[in-house]
C-alpha cells in the first residue's frame, strides 16, 4: 500500500510565490496587505498545490464573534499596581463599547511564556481579531497571528519585520525630556534603571537616554538593565547608591519601580532630591502621593488604547485606518528631583 500523500501546506504556496506566509494569509483570507497582482501569483500557486485554508481558518473570515481578544503577560496579584494596563484597557473598552464589541482578555503569568495563549485563541473562532502589546524582539507572534490569517494591530512599535499595522505613543520621547529637565538642574551623572531589555519599549527608552546625555556633551556612565520590577530593581539602585561613581539622579522606567528604588535611598540614608534625584514614568496615581512626589513622566495610555482598538476595528471591516494623534508625553515635574548637592 503506497503512503498516503502529504497534504500541501500555507509553507508551500509561500515558497512556490515567492512571498511570506503572511502575504498567502492576507490574500486567501480578502484582506488587504497585498497588491493585486501578487494576490493572484498567490492564488494561482494556492491552485496549483491544491491548497486551501481550513475549515476553522475559513469560519474566521465569515463569522462575527464580535469580540477582539487580548493576552496580558503579567502577574495575576500585580495587575492593580499596573499603571499601563489600567489605562490602556479603560480607552480600550471605551472604543468597544461605542461599536457594541466585547473584549476577550486573557491574563497569563510570565512564567508561562510562549504564544500558546495567542494559538489557542486565534484559533478558537471567539475573537474577530487581536491587540499586541508588551513588542519583544524577534516576536514570535508575529508569524503565528500572520499565518491565522486574523486581523492584528500592534500597539506599540514593531521591532524588524511586521506584517500588522501599529499605533505607538512616542513614550521614549519622555526620557529625553527627563535627561534634558535633570541636566537643566546641574546633573552630570545620571543613570538608568529598566525592565527587561527584550521588550522594546524598555529598549528604546535605554537608547534615548545614553543619546540624550551623550547628545548634552555627557556620558551615560553608570546604568542597570534588570528582567524583574521588585528584588532585582531593589537590587541594581542599592548597587549604583554604594558604588564609589554613584550617580546624582536616576531615571526609572515605571513609577513603581522609582517609588521603590526611592525607599532603597532612604534606607541607605541618602536624602532625596539633595543626595540622589528620582523620576519614574507613567504618572500613576501614587506618583503625587509619596514623600517627596515623584517627578515622573505622564503618557497617554487610555488614548492609545482608544486608538489602538478603534484602528482594529477598522482592521476587521477592511475599511480604512482612522486618524491617530496621540498627545506626546509629559514630563510631570515634582520635589523628587532638585539641584546636585556638592561632593
Amino acid at each position: 500500500m503506497s503512503p498516503r500523500p502529504l497534504r500541501p501546506t500555507i509553507a508551500d504556496v509561500a515558497q512556490r510565490a515567492g512571498v511570506s506566509r503572511a502575504a498567502v494569509s492576507f490574500a486567501v483570507n480578502g484582506r488587504p496587505g497585498v497588491g493585486a497582482e501578487t494576490r493572484a501569483r498567490i492564488l494561482q500557486a494556492a491552485e496549483e498545490l491544491g491548497w486551501y485554508p481550513s475549515g476553522p481558518a475559513r469560519a474566521l473570515t465569515r463569522a462575527r464573534a464580535g469580540a477582539i481578544g487580548l493576552v496580558l503577560t503579567r502577574q495575576p496579584q500585580r495587575l492593580e499596581f499596573d499603571d499601563f494596563f489600567v489605562r490602556f484597557l479603560a480607552g480600550v473598552q471605551r472604543t468597544l463599547t461605542e461599536r457594541d464589541y466585547s473584549l476577550l482578555l486573557h491574563v497569563q503569568p510570565p512564567e508561562a511564556g510562549g504564544v500558546e495563549a495567542y494559538r489557542r485563541l486565534a484559533g478558537s473562532g471567539r475573537v474577530d481579531g487581536m491587540l499586541l502589546t508588551d513588542i519583544a524582539f524577534e516576536d514570535p507572534r508575529f508569524e503565528l497571528l500572520a499565518e491565522s490569517g486574523l486581523p492584528t494591530v500592534v500597539a506599540g512599535r514593531p521591532v524588524g519585520h511586521c506584517p500588522f499595522p501599529a499605533v505607538e505613543t512616542r513614550h521614549a520621547e519622555g526620557i529625553a525630556n527627563a535627561v534634558n529637565h535633570l541636566v537643566a538642574l546641574g546633573h552630570r551623572s545620571v543613570a538608568f534603571i529598566g525592565g527587561d531589555p527584550n521588550y522594546e519599549y524598555v529598549a528604546s527608552r535605554r537608547t534615548v537616554w545614553m543619546q540624550t546625555l551623550r547628545d548634552a556633551g555627557l556620558e551615560p556612565g553608570l546604568s542597570a538593565s534588570i528582567i524583574a520590577e521588585d528584588t532585582a530593581g531593589l537590587a541594581a539602585t542599592a548597587r549604583l547608591l554604594e558604588s564609589d561613581a554613584r550617580p546624582t539622579a536616576i531615571i526609572y522606567t515605571s513609577d513603581m519601580l522609582a517609588l521603590a528604588g526611592a525607599g532603597v535611598a532612604r534606607n541607605l540614608r541618602f536624602l532625596i532630591p539633595s543626595d540622589i534625584s528620582i523620576v519614574g514614568f507613567d504618572d500613576s496615581p501614587v506618583a503625587a502621593l509619596s514623600s517627596p512626589a515623584l517627578t515622573t513622566v505622564r503618557v497617554d495610555y487610555a488614548g492609545f488604547g482608544e486608538a489602538a482598538a478603534a484602528l482594529l476595528l477598522a482592521e476587521i471591516d477592511g475599511a480604512p485606518p482612522p486618524p491617530i494623534e496621540l498627545a506626546p508625553p509629559k514630563l510631570i515635574v515634582r520635589g523628587s528631583t532638585g539641584p546636585p548637592s556638592r561632593r
